[in-house]
């Protein structure tokens, strides 16, 4: 009987054993904002396996803005987060904030201005002499001296008038305000919204002049030194999602709709095909795919220095990303 009990003891603690090893690794993955658009990739990536296939069980979390994305996961409440590589730069630079981007996802910057559809404003030139709305803190207005600038235009003629962001669109509705600082991917959902009013919204991009990254997913310092296994593989997996969201627009729409409570269908049918032909449809990703581009690195440190007071203005564009390596 005591030999009976002791090999039952041995199984069961080989069938442990067996279980721990094959245990996947818990992530904490914080969106920089709520779900919607670019970001239902990672809902697609559930669906199809991407993460789990990584060993990787991931819990996706809304955000609260980038600044407050990057001290989650500067302090380790999440694992993972996701936001504009300007705002990873300048926290790194003023706060040495101990966290690096490891994956470049949308690779040209969709910093441009919202105007009504019978706007007379057709470039950024035509803003002189009229106003344009922002939030505080907005990345499309922080950026639009420089895209003034490429066009030739004098931002100090262009009145600049600061709202609470839930007020902004119905300021653009109703003429209290010529444009409206914003993402081009976020006018397609604006656009969505006036229709329904019989005012239709377009975008003026000017993202493209400034030859700089936008959302980056990023991890902390600590865990690139703990554990770069598991940032590989979660890097692989978003990859993968994006991969597969690329591949089948609607069922990536169908799977941010069933994973995000309160998600309405209608607001992303014409959301996540543009944030997903936006983000690869273009040459920067033809050339270089989910690989940084130093050059551009280092040209989007610059750029943050031109609209941010850095107190370190020698980073390098190894000071910012991190390359992923498989084991």
């Amino acid at each position: 009987m005591a030999k009976s009990c002791s090999t039952l003891a041995l199984i069961a603690a080989a069938v442990s054993t067996a279980s721990a090893a094959a245990a996947n690794d818990a992530v904490n993955f914080q969106l920089d904002w709520t779900p919607g658009g670019i970001s239902a990739a990672y809902y697609m990536g559930l669906e199809a396996g991407c993460f789990t296939d990584q060993g990787i069980d991931v819990t996706i979390s809304r955000g609260y803005g980038a600044a407050d994305a990057v001290t989650k996961v500067a302090t380790r409440v999440a694992d993972f987060s996701v936001t504009d590589l300007g705002v990873i730069v300048g926290t790194i630079a003023n706060s040495g904030a101990p966290v690096k981007a490891i994956l470049p996802i949308v690779q040209q910057s969709p910093v441009g201005i919202a105007v009504l559809e019978n706007s007379p404003i057709q470039s950024l030139n035509d803003l002189e002499g009229r106003s344009i709305g922002t939030s505080v803190g907005n990345a499309a207005i922080e950026y639009l001296p420089l895209g003034m600038e490429a066009a030739g235009a004098d931002l100090t003629k262009v009145e600049h008038i600061t709202a609470d962001g839930s007020a902004l669109n119905g300021m653009l509705f109703r003429g209290q305000i010529d444009a409206l600082a914003s993402y081009v991917t976020s006018v397609v959902q604006l656009n969505t919204i006036g229709q329904a009013t019989g005012q239709g919204v377009r975008a003026i991009y000017y993202g493209d002049a400034l030859n700089i990254y936008n959302a980056s997913v990023f991890t902390s310092d600590a865990l690139i030194a703990e554990n770069p296994d598991l940032v590989a593989r979660f890097s692989a997996a978003v990859q993968c999602s994006y991969n597969t969201a690329r591949e089948n627009p609607e069922a990536t729409i169908d799977a941010v709709t069933k994973h995000v409570e309160g998600m309405i269908r209608d607001t992303q049918v014409d959301a996540v095909p543009f944030a997903l032909d936006f983000a690869f449809n273009n040459p920067v990703f033809a050339a270089n795919g989910f690989n940084w581009d130093m050059d551009r690195v280092a040209n989007n440190i610059a750029a943050t220095g031109r609209v941010h007071d850095l107190a370190n203005t020698a980073l390098t564009p190894a000071d910012v990303v991190y390359t992923p390596v498989s084991q």
